[in-house]
């Protein structure tokens, strides 16, 4: 039989299905708080936190039709510097990250903005899934942090523009694959594009791979039943890049203040100061070098049976 809790969360993910839903809504540099929507590509505001289903839509890119790069700014950030990104559900910075039923991976891709996200350009500099130890997917650790990550790019990466996609991908309803004649089934895609201004010493330039493209609605990590027994997550989509072949890339993702992997504790939702001020894009001085981190899974707890809901 479904488990009371189970049956309950079911339920309160039912009721939330319009406002249960993600998307990134502003950086922090440099200790402050840039406006909502400013460096990233256009939302729709209509549906600012709707998500992608199809994986062969091109809003699997950016999530907007926007795509002129010249409406948008360019955030200047330094490779080995770290800063902050923060994701809510609503327009305001006092809603949740997202509805806690809306479990799953975090991801975060470059490519040069020259090509405007097109072609095979996109490459995979950051992945969490979820720790069997602790038992939670990544977008948990977000859920107890406010919906606030700190992250470093590496600085090996080739200096430049480019375009950062933030991405979080949502199981809740991936037991059954999406299809044109069941679109209220399949995972859920959350993506978002911010232009960046990279300043780096590094030269490397990895291959790159086309979004769509870079999954299929059958993967593993796609059509996946979070409400069975489990206790395996196979991240979906390219490798992470290489600093050199064979050379694994060190990774950084926690909530603020996290030096070590993300634990149950993961980081304290932190109310964010109405008195903040837009950050300029300003080089930050004093650079430390990335934090040598292993990469950390975590799942949800067991489910037995499958949801009835979207």
């Amino acid at each position: 039989m479904l488990k009371l809790s189970t049956f309950l969360l079911l339920l309160l993910a039912a009721a939330h299905s319009v406002s249960a839903h993600t998307y990134l809504f502003r950086f922090n540099v440099d200790g402050k708080d840039t406006d909502r929507g400013q460096y990233i590509r256009a939302y729709r505001e209509s549906t600012v936190n709707s998500p992608v289903k199809d994986v062969n839509n091109k809003d699997l890119r950016c999530r907007t039709d926007k795509m002129n790069a010249k409406d948008t700014q360019n955030l200047t950030l330094t490779a080995g510097v770290k800063f902050g990104l923060e994701f809510h559900e609503g327009d305001e910075d006092t809603t949740r990250f997202i509805e806690p039923a809306h479990r799953g991976p975090g991801l975060i891709y470059l490519a040069p903005l020259e090509s405007n996200g097109e072609g095979d350009v996109w490459f995979k500099i950051f992945e969490k899934g979820y720790d069997p130890k602790t038992k939670k997917f990544y977008t948990e650790v977000l859920m107890k942090s406010g919906g606030k990550m700190e992250f470093t790019i590496p600085e090996d990466i080739k200096g430049g523009d480019y375009l950062m996609r933030t991405e979080f991908i949502a199981l809740h309803t991936a037991d059954k694959e999406y299809t044109a004649k069941s679109k209220d089934d399949g995972a859920e895609f959350f993506p978002n594009c911010a232009q960046i201004k990279l300043i780096s010493k590094g030269t490397l330039e990895p291959k790159g791979y086309p979004i769509p493209g870079i999954y299929k609605s059958n993967d593993p990590g796609i059509l996946f039943n979070l409400w069975d027994k489990y206790d395996s997550y196979v991240i979906p989509g390219p490798p992470m890049y290489n600093a050199d072949a064979g050379t694994p890339v060190n990774q950084e993702g926690g909530p603020p203040g996290d030096e070590g992997e993300p634990s149950d504790e993961g980081g304290e939702p932190t109310k964010p100061t109405k008195s903040s001020k837009p950050a300029k894009p300003t080089t930050p001085t004093n650079p430390d070098k990335p934090i040598v981190k292993p990469v950390v899974v975590k799942k949800p707890c067991q489910r037995k049976k499958k949801r009835s809901y979207q």
